[in-house]
Parts: structure tokens; C-alpha cells; sequence
């Protein structure tokens, strides 16, 4: 039985060396954990494509094909779906858009896939072999922590020359945070977390000195957290991951951070702004008190990634320059500007629904790239101008060695991640700026799938 199972392309920053792709980013979990689920079953040949990096086998001999689905890569994946059911094979599709918006998933395939996999795959494909394929399977809620047995992901299967970091594994669910934007909270509705030494097992067996920690939250929790970063000292490996700005609130966690070996932190910080935080549900950030976490993290020689959001309702035509301004004076190492999206099954989405406020419900512009609301102090043209000239001023050569030339032995990281983000940078400023997306409704099918294979 030959399974092919897809990623569709989320256009994230890659590079491109002739005919080989590197995507910028670590590889994702999804599909090599999928794959680990049936080992009691070894007739099953998988085949894992991520087409950010390689194209799909459109024309395979395959038995199944699983989709996994984001919210915007979905007009893609419907497409994708579209195409291997008009060749007679049966498709899956899951992710987290599909578990937000089952309903609509279900036009474009045989069998969709509600939550995590982990309880239904293996029956899923055992359903499939007998040729009792059912048109759903769900994960009940969560009542408890992760329980023992998920397995390893299936890195041997995976494409491990296309990521910047090739190694992911994780060790909780969910967040205990409710940030209004944030569609984790529909998707994960409880913080879940595995077992300690199922998570060090993981980490042990990557084959590399390096690996990524894909977790939303996984420090608030600070007692697991101390747990899990005091058992990894020992594999004397290095990694980078999330978490938020309260990050170095404990000393004693901060401390096990660095001997644990992390070196690269995304954080959220979101706003320079306090008044707008609170407004998201995000106060814990202590915008006065960045300066002392990013010191804290450069004193570590952790590089700090870190990223900022326009469009929310309290943000004025100077949040721009502002932000920027601050950037430079924090000195950011790796900053990442982002717009206000409204996800489906977020707070957000609900709110500005009902108020009329969203210009576009074609998933394929809900990327944080696109202006999809309309803003409540500007036009959604000075969002969008306000946004490119942010990414142009941070990006400008003497503002990159400003914030990483003092950086020490992270140097040659820092600017490289700077270098990545002024391609992405020359990209936006030769768009043609703000597009009135499509009328205020929502998209067909014939727009959801509608792009050219």
C-alpha cells in the first residue's frame, strides 16, 4: 500500500541554489509523525513531499494521498486535493485548518481527519486496507496530558538537505495563553504535555548536534519546564524554539535554558505599545521591560527573534516608525513584522466579522502578509504602505550591522538571518502594493481551489 503524503507550498522564505530548494525555516512535524503512527503495519510505504521545498508527484501511483492543511495554504491543498481525486485516488485531508473549519474541508475530500492524528491514523489506514473508509475521523478532546507512545518522527523519510534545521520534535500542546489572534486555542482547546522521557528519547535519537523545539508555549509551565530542560543538559546538544517575554522572569529557568543548550529564541512580543497588548489578551508583555530580556538573552548568546504585529485597533499612522525605532534600540537580532489577521476559530475572527470589518475571505491571503481587515486609525492602504516601509527601513544594511555587529560569535547567524529577510524584503517592495482582495463574502468552492497545478 503506497501512501503519499503532502504538505502544500506556504511560500515561506526559501532559497533557491539551480534546481535545489532550501526552505529558511525547520522542518515541519506534521507528516513525519504521521508516518511514525503504523509501525504494526509495514506494508504501508510512505512517501512525504513538502512543497515548499519539492514539487508533488502529481502523476504517482499511490493507493492514498493525505493533505495536511493550513489556513493558508488551503486554496493550494483543495487544488491538490482536486487533482488526485479526478485520477480516482482517495484523499485525507487534516491540519489545523481542517479541524477549525471541517465543514468546508469536507467538499474536497474523501476522508477528513478533525484534531490530532495520533489515536486516529492507525485506524484510519487499517479502515482503508478493508475498504470501510468512514468520511470522518475525529480526535475526542483532550482530558489530560499526552499520554506515553507517540512515536519518533520518521526523519529518515524526510528531505532533511531542504531545512535550515531538519530535526523538530516537541514536547507540549496547546498554550495557556489566549491571545485574541491566536488560533491555537481552537484547534488545541487544553496545554497538554508528553512525558519527560519520551521527549528526551526523541531529542536522543536526532543524528545531528542541533534540533528545534516547535512547541507554542512550552516554559509557562515552569515546574515541566525545569523537568524537561534539566534531563536534556545531559545530551549536550543545542537548539532554539518559542516562548514568550516572560521567558526570564525565573532566574532558576533561564539558567537551565542556557545550560540545556538553547541558542535561538522566537518571542512574541507584538507590540511597543502596552495599551494595544492588553487589548489582545497579551499583557503579561511588559513592553517597558523588553530591554532587560533581550540584554538578558544577548549576556546568554541566545539570538533573539523577535516579532512584532500592525493593524491592531490601537495603533496609530506612527506605530510604524515607532516600532522600528524601538527595534533598533533593543537591538533585535533577527526582527519579523507581521499584520493583524483575523484566523478562523479565533476571537478575533468572530469580532470583526460581526462588526463587518474583514475585506477578504480567500484563505490564500491569510498568510500575516496581506491586509485582510480594514484598520481602525488608518486605510488598509497605509497598513499595508506603513508595513513595507517598516520591513525597508529595518532591513537597510546599516540597521542590520547597528543591531548585530556587537553581537559577538552569533554574529555570522544573526546576519545571515538578516540577509534572508532583505530578499524577502526586495520581494515586497516590488509588489505592487495593496490589492482590494476579494468582495466582502465568502469564497466559493470554484475560488477556494482555484489555482493553476
Amino acid at each position: 500500500m503506497k501512501v503519499l503524503l503532502i504538505m502544500a507550498d506556504a511560500q515561506m522564505h526559501k532559497y533557491h541554489l539551480g534546481s535545489h530548494v532550501r526552505s529558511a525555516r525547520e522542518a515541519p512535524l506534521s507528516l513525519s509523525t504521521l508516518a511514525a503512527l503504523t509501525p504494526d503495519q509495514p506494508d504501508v510505504e510512505y512517501e512525504l513531499v513538502d512543497e515548499s521545498i519539492d514539487p508533488v508527484p502529481l502523476d504517482r501511483a499511490v493507493d492514498l494521498v493525505g493533505i495536511s492543511v493550513l489556513t493558508g495554504t488551503s486554496r493550494r491543498a483543495y487544488a491538490l486535493a482536486d487533482h488526485f481525486r479526478a485520477r480516482g485516488v482517495k484523499v485525507v485531508l487534516g491540519g489545523a485548518h481542517v479541524t477549525l473549519l471541517p465543514e468546508e474541508a469536507r467538499q474536497f475530500a474523501d476522508c477528513i481527519v478533525v484534531g490530532m492524528a495520533e489515536r486516529t491514523w492507525p485506524r484510519l489506514i487499517a479502515d482503508f486496507k478493508a475498504g470501510a473508509l468512514a468520511p470522518e475521523y475525529r480526535e475526542p478532546p483532550p482530558t489530560s496530558d499526552l499520554a506515553e507512545g507517540i512515536p519518533t518522527p520518521r526523519w529518515d523519510l524526510t528531505r532533511l538537505s531542504g531545512y535550515m534545521v531538519p530535526y523538530t520534535v516537541h514536547a507540549t500542546r496547546g498554550c495557556v495563553h489566549s491571545c485574541d489572534f491566536c488560533s491555537v486555542k481552537g484547534i488545541w482547546s487544553r496545554f497538554q504535555r508528553r512525558p519527560v522521557a519520551d521527549v528526551v528519547r526523541d531529542i536522543a535519537a536526532v543524528p545531528a548536534r542541533r534540533f528545534v523545539l516547535n512547541d507554542v508555549s512550552p516554559f509557562d509551565d515552569v515546574e515541566y519546564a525545569k523537568e524537561l530542560l534539566t534531563a536534556i543538559i545531559p545530551l549536550r546538544k543545542t537548539w532554539g524554539g518559542l516562548a514568550t517575554s516572560r521567558i526570564a522572569d525565573d532566574p532558576e529557568l533561564f539558567d537551565l535554558l542556557v545550560k540545556s543548550g538553547c541558542r535561538f529564541l522566537l518571542i512574541g512580543f507584538e507590540s511597543v505599545n502596552q495599551t494595544a497588548l492588553k487589548s489582545i489578551a497579551k499583557g503579561f508583555n511588559k513592553a517597558a521591560s523588553y530591554d532587560v530580556l533581550v540584554r538578558r538573552m544577548r549576556e546568554a548568546r541566545i539570538i533573539c527573534q523577535g516579532c512584532f504585529v500592525f493593524g491592531f485597533d490601537h495603533d496609530q499612522k506612527d506605530v510604524f516608525d515607532a516600532t522600528v525605532e524601538q527595534v533598533q534600540a533593543l537591538k533585535i537580532d533577527i526582527p519579523r513584522y507581521s499584520l493583524y489577521t483575523p484566523y478562523p476559530g479565533t476571537r478575533l475572527f468572530d469580532r470583526l466579522h460581526a462588526a463587518g470589518r474583514i475585506l477578504s475571505y480567500d484563505w490564500a491571503d491569510y498568510d500575516t502578509m496581506h491586509v485582510v481587515i480594514r484598520p481602525k486609525h488608518m486605510s488598509p492602504v497605509e497598513l499595508y504602505e506603513g508595513f513595507r516601509r517598516a520591513y525597508r527601513e529595518t532591513f537597510r544594511f546599516r540597521n542590520i550591522l547597528a543591531r548585530t555587529f556587537s553581537v559577538g560569535r552569533n554574529f555570522p547567524i544573526a546576519l545571515s538571518g538578516n540577509l534572508t529577510y532583505r530578499l524577502f524584503v526586495s520581494r515586497l517592495q516590488r509588489s505592487r502594493g495593496f490589492q482590494m482582495p476579494l468582495p466582502h463574502r465568502a469564497a466559493t468552492r470554484r475560488e477556494l481551489s482555484a489555482t493553476s497545478l
